[in-house]
């Protein structure tokens, strides 16, 4: 391939629409049906109105982040993230795919990073067994300020980082610019502040300095992620919608869902890409899963991602995606080229089930296998697309980021839905800071101790 990345959805359309497909002839409709809606998204990009625009103008906080990262890498031996959600999945995305699962267990220059998304005891308790918490560098990000997960975690860990005789003034922070507790706490301390854009939610948040700070410290170059995202926004921008990959792909799912096909799966076929697969699932569904318009009416829009990872799931989930409810739109995502492939040799020469594998390489191998399990499902009715990244570079991942998030929030304007809010997210918060005694929710705390109560009632429990 002679670019950073391909798009193919041939396999989205079929001749007369049979199975489930999208028919071609309808197909070459969409800019005429779509022109207006996807043009005004390209606008948007294009002056810098569009959140995502926010992102490529944080190239400009690169320099000085890179700066915060050299203090860190050589005054710590581990730097431990806290955050969950947009704040943890990008991060890790980045450290996977361009570091390898195995990251921490190497021995290299840059201090160990670990990343800490979930609010569970057991894990904090793995964690202070294996950390020097003095030696440890604290990095906080949340966006609002107030995650309750993750002001949890912040409070647990600068006490005891405090109590073993760290300086606080290494602690970074990286939270919006509002008037909060946390702009306050860091203050405060006097500690390294750094700010998010209060239009970029978390979850688009990875190219900015949530993304930035840790793929520094881990020896990834911040500037080669954002060269991949512009090559993607050139072309987003710069070509009409009939020679347009992004326009394709998102007028083929916006239709597919409207045809039933509710589920959107990305079958990634690399152990390097399964934590983007993980970032890609909150994007969608946080993005897309909305219930009203933006005319306010009920709409229920958004369909039920998943992530697979290749070739080990084609041993477990490939059986319900090929025979189960066909309500499936799958997407492969797979690299051209591995650097340091690993060939096969020709032991066992006289056992049939082993001797063919002469000659060949584990790349190799795994593009067939991906290739294979794409035509049988398509043969069996399931429409598919397949995105190809050239290899495994900061490059390469800047521009699936980019895509991903525009293709969303096109998405999000074919289905006329706020891509940047959440609202079945905050009832979950609110009745937490009820319950756990926030000042400013006590005024609904003894609404929400009835609801509990009756909740409970209504439980019916069999023990084993």
């Amino acid at each position: 391939m002679n670019g950073i990345m391909s798009v193919d959805i041939g396999h989205l359309l079929g001749g007369d629409g049979a199975g489930g497909f999208i028919p071609a002839n309808e197909f070459k409709g969409y800019p005429r049906k779509y022109a207006g809606v996807f043009e005004q998204f390209q606008t948007s990009l294009k002056e810098g109105k569009s959140p995502l625009a926010l992102s490529l103008a944080e190239e400009a906080s690169i320099p000085g982040i890179k700066e915060l990262a050299q203090k860190i890498k050589t005054k710590y031996q581990n730097v431990l993230v806290l955050g969950i959600g947009g704040s943890a999945l990008g991060a890790r995305a980045v450290l996977q795919f361009l570091k390898g699962p195995f990251y921490n267990m190497e021995r290299r220059d840059e201090p160990r990073l670990f990343i800490l998304d979930n609010l569970d005891p057991l894990l904090v308790a793995k964690l202070e067994n294996i950390i020097d918490i003095k030696k440890t560098a604290l990095i906080y990000t949340s966006k609002s300020g107030s995650t309750p997960e993750t002001a949890a975690q912040f409070i647990y860990f600068y006490k005891k980082y405090r109590e073993a005789g760290g300086d606080v003034k290494d602690i970074v922070i990286i939270c919006d610019k509002a008037d909060n507790g946390i702009n306050h706490i860091a203050r405060d301390l006097g500690c390294h502040l750094l700010h998010i854009p209060g239009d970029l939610p978390g979850r688009y948040s990875v190219l900015s300095s949530v993304g930035f700070l840790p793929s520094e410290i881990a020896g990834v170059d911040s500037a080669r992620l954002m060269a991949g995202a512009r090559a993607v926004h050139g072309s987003i921008i710069d070509n009409p919608p009939e020679n347009n990959s992004l326009f394709a792909l998102g007028t083929c799912l916006y239709e597919l869902a409207l045809k039933g096909k509710s589920i959107h799966v990305l079958f990634n076929y690399s152990s390097f890409l399964f934590e983007f697969g993980l970032w890609f699932v909150q994007l969608w569904a946080e993005s897309l899963g909305k219930r009203l318009s933006g005319k306010g009416e009920a709409v229920n829009a958004g369909t039920t991602p998943l992530t697979s990872l290749g070739a080990t799931d084609q041993h477990s989930i490939l059986q319900l995606f090929k025979e189960g409810p066909a309500d499936k739109v799958i997407g492969f995502a797979r690299v051209e080229a591995f650097s340091g492939d690993i060939p096969l040799t020709g032991e066992f020469s006289k056992e049939k089930e082993y001797s063919y594998f002469a000659g060949h390489t584990m790349a190799e191998q795994l593009a067939i296998e991906q290739l294979s399990t794409e035509m049988s499902l398509v043969g069996t009715g399931t429409p598919c697309y397949r995105i190809t990244v050239k290899d495994i570079s900061p490059e390469s991942l800047g521009a699936l980021f980019y895509f991903y998030e525009a293709l969303v929030v096109f998405t999000a304007g074919l289905w006329d839905i706020n891509p940047y809010n959440q609202p079945g997210v905050e009832e979950g918060k609110n009745i937490t800071y009820a319950l756990m005694g926030r000042e400013d929710y006590a005024g609904r705390r003894a609404e929400y101790e009835k609801q509990v109560e009756k909740y409970n009632n209504e439980r019916i429990v069999f023990e084993i």
